[in-house]
């Protein structure tokens, strides 16, 4: 499940200690910008806050040759009030107006445009996979799937399930991307999303 979290604007004059706190420890920034209100001084100005009270994008993090004390967070940028495709063009020039390469999405509360794809830009960008557990002898409840960092393995998947399950881990078998039905994988096994993975102890 992913939590999205409506925060106030940020404003330099005052911003409440624990804003910062919850920005600091979110998995994932959606800055959000007025197209038709000069989108590239907003995203400026919020970067520059941000900054200021040390919390950069992640994909900006080769620029800091400085960076302790500084988090860094993945981040999209949403260029709202892109209702339709009379205001493709606008989008297109603040594309180009950018100066650094910024992962940028158009939007429209009102019109509903770009919302689903909203949503899969945003799982691609938490870096996350869903993984199914299934009991021997079972199917699986694919209605409740483990979340993982990509990359994650097979043992980091016991360890979620229960901790006795990592400690009394002998294989899995695994049935998704990159194997055959069934096949009997490691612990050290990579898992994908969408795998369904049945642990053996």
């Amino acid at each position: 499940q992913i939590q999205l979290v409506d925060t106030p604007p940020l404003n330099r004059d005052f911003v409440e200690p624990e804003l910062l706190h919850l920005i600091r420890g979110s998995d994932l920034i959606l800055l959000v910008v007025d197209l038709q209100t000069d989108p590239v001084q907003q995203l400026e100005d919020t970067i520059a806050f941000l900054r200021q009270h040390g919390i950069a994008p992640r994909h900006l993090k080769d620029r800091y040759s400085e960076q302790r004390g500084v988090t860094f967070i993945p981040l999209l940028v949403l260029a709202n009030k892109s209702d339709d495709q009379s205001t493709d063009e606008d989008f297109e020039i603040f594309c180009e107006l950018l100066e650094d390469d910024w992962p940028l999405l158009p939007v429209s509360a009102t019109t509903g445009r770009n919302l689903q794809r909203l949503k899969q830009v945003v799982f691609e960008r938490l870096e996350i996979v869903r993984v199914y557990s299934k009991p021997p002898g079972k199917e699986p409840d694919l209605d409740a799937p483990f979340v993982l960092k990509k990359g994650s393995t097979v043992a980091d998947l016991a360890g979620k399930v229960h901790r006795d399950f990592l400690k009394r881990l002998k294989t899995a078998r695994v049935w998704g991307t990159g194997v055959y039905e069934g096949q009997m994988v490691s612990r050290g096994h990579v898992l994908h999303d969408g795998d369904v993975v049945e642990l053996q102890i």
